[in-house]
């Protein structure tokens, strides 16, 4: 009896543990699957075009300057290539548009098309126009605005009745060139004699007429600005108070002959600041009488 209950003994022990073992493993499955880092790592793998160097603006784009690394399937970047075969389909040259760094992904919105230049009609957005503007040291903010930068326009012209004004007629406008160079990479500020923007049919058409009627300035907007205070038309007397549009005073309609004729109210005095000089008018009262 004892060989024998020893023998029944080692056969339990060994199904117990075949048994905790297989109840483990499903446990250990089922929390893998349900993870995300699980579900990332079992998602179905692509290739995606990178580059191996940094290539710069204008550049020809060649076989050796790419590479082709694993990329999830379902988070292809839009306008991504999946093979080198891809990009040179046609068999004829491309350049870039923008400048692309070492492992970053070639899309199709940063080379051009093949057998296409790389000028500035590849560069424009759709709908976008790009009009240049004569500039010198002062207008193009001394050299220090660059491809790529964001500028407002001023307007600066001589009114009949209230004489020099200036007004923001452009805001946000993104500048494609300046003279000859369209490369966004470059760091290298030097006076320009052009600036390129890139504007929609409306803004071309006001930059045209304010070229005709008055003095361009150009102003250099902070990176990533967006929101700022709608600007108001700033006149020449208006220097004197430090650039704050003065308010516009209405004198006081005439009082009628029966209203003369009246009890008088009380009075009160208001002061306004015009041009750095205070004047003072005497008028009515009304909360004053009404209480």
């Amino acid at each position: 009896m004892l060989p024998a209950a020893l023998f029944l003994g080692a056969v339990a022990v060994s199904a117990g543990r075949n048994w905790i073992d297989r109840e483990v493993a499903t446990r250990l499955r089922e929390q893998q699957a349900a993870s995300p880092v699980a579900a990332a790592t079992t998602a179905p793998l692509a290739t995606i075009v990178v580059a191996t160097q940094q290539l710069r603006y204008g550049a020809e784009l060649t076989r050796g300057a790419l590479k082709e690394i694993a990329w999830p399937g379902d988070e292809l970047p839009k306008g991504a290539f999946a093979r080198i075969d891809d990009v040179f389909a046609d068999r004829q040259r491309r350049l870039m548009l923008t400048a692309l760094e070492p492992n970053e992904p070639l899309l199709a919105g940063k080379v051009t098309g093949p057998g296409q230049r790389a000028n500035l009609a590849s560069l424009l957005g759709e709908g976008m126009k790009a009009v240049t503007v004569r500039v010198d040291d002062v207008v193009g903010v001394g050299g220090f605005v660059l491809p790529g930068d964001m500028v407002d326009v001023i307007l600066t012209r001589e009114m009949e009745k209230s004489g020099a004004v200036s007004d923001i007629i452009l805001r946000g406008i993104r500048v494609l060139a300046i003279d000859q160079i369209a490369d966004p990479q470059s760091a290298k500020p030097s006076v320009a004699r052009a600036v390129t923007l890139e504007v929609s049919a409306d803004q071309a058409q006001r930059l045209a007429l304010a070229r005709q009627v008055g003095a361009l300035t150009l102003a250099l907007r902070a990176a990533g600005q967006q929101n700022d205070p709608e600007p108001q038309r700033l006149h020449a007397g208006d220097l004197a108070s430090g650039g704050a549009p003065q308010p516009v005073v209405v004198a006081p309609p005439p009082v009628p002959a029966a209203a003369a004729s009246a009890p008088a109210r009380e009075q009160a005095t208001v002061g306004v600041i015009r041009r750095a000089a205070r004047q003072e008018y005497t008028v009515p009262d009304a909360g004053l009488a009404e209480r």
